[in-house]
């Protein structure tokens, strides 16, 4: 189930005493797969910290998980502020006085192929979904390596691995290189008990894949790439995120889990 489109089942949250609950920090929490994210952690009983750049829509994420019975607080962040990001990663893992998990998963689009793409659209890619994303990582790996250990996992989209559309150069060159920090973590880290992953999302249907960022040649071209025939959901996306973080996934780190119907397997 979408949790983004449904109302949150409430459940038993409680899975240990205040000092021992999981807290997990989801990055680009406010809409889209870091909402429905968030929202299935709570439900799963990890307290949230959702961090975003829109205080309103990040409420009202927060506010939808105590409505569910939930724990989750906001914190507000600039991912092209590196002061301020390492920052916001600091008070998220002060809410609770840890931090057991982080899914990196905030990210923009970047137009343009090689030979047209802007200057600007080059570096802001990079800025956010490859400077950020290590930015991110660093701050959690200190405060996880004081509890002991921890998990990431990193949103880095199919296009990291495979390149099929013409007109994405700048978004696809960030992701691949997304793609190499989470492996290169996963090998630095496992010692320390830090795994490190990375879901490739397909099409899923936000607000993101609507727009005109990630199809230059148009939604329906994505049809016949897909062996199950439909773009997936946020809620899929966040159950892979979910199982991930979960002590099931415990041998896994240094893996990409593709959330894509098919698509990376053509």
């Amino acid at each position: 189930m979408d949790r983004t489109a449904a109302p949150v089942p409430t459940r038993a949250h409680a899975t240990g005493d205040d000092a021992t609950r999981r807290v997990a920090l989801v990055t680009g929490a406010t809409s889209g797969i870091g909402a429905a994210t968030a929202l299935e952690l709570a439900w799963r009983g990890l307290r949230v910290v959702v961090l975003g750049r829109d205080p309103e829509r990040g409420a009202a994420v927060v506010s939808r998980i105590h409505a569910s019975g939930g724990e989750a607080a906001l914190v507000t962040a600039d991912l092209c502020d590196d002061a301020g990001l390492e920052a916001a990663v600091d008070e998220a893992a002060d809410m609770w006085g840890r931090l057991d998990h982080a899914f990196n998963n905030a990210g923009v689009t970047g137009p343009g192929t090689v030979a047209d793409a802007t200057t600007a659209d080059f570096d802001r890619a990079f800025a956010v979904n490859t400077r950020a994303l290590w930015l991110c990582m660093r701050a959690e790996v200190r405060h996880m390596s004081r509890t002991g250990g921890g998990s990431i996992v990193n949103n880095l989209s199919v296009h990291s691995v495979r390149t099929v559309f013409r007109g994405l150069a700048p978004y696809a060159a960030s992701k691949a290189a997304a793609l190499a920090l989470t492996r290169c973590a996963a090998v630095e880290l496992a010692d320390q008990g830090i795994r490190v992953n990375g879901v490739a999302p397909g099409p899923i249907d936000t607000g993101m894949f609507a727009g005109p960022g990630l199809h230059p040649d148009g939604v329906d071209a994505w049809e016949p790439l897909l062996p199950m025939g439909r773009a997936g959901t946020t809620g899929e996306v966040a159950d892979a995120v979910a199982w991930l973080f979960s002590d099931e996934a415990r041998y896994v780190t240094g893996n990409v889990v593709a959330v894509d119907g098919g698509f990376l397997a053509c």
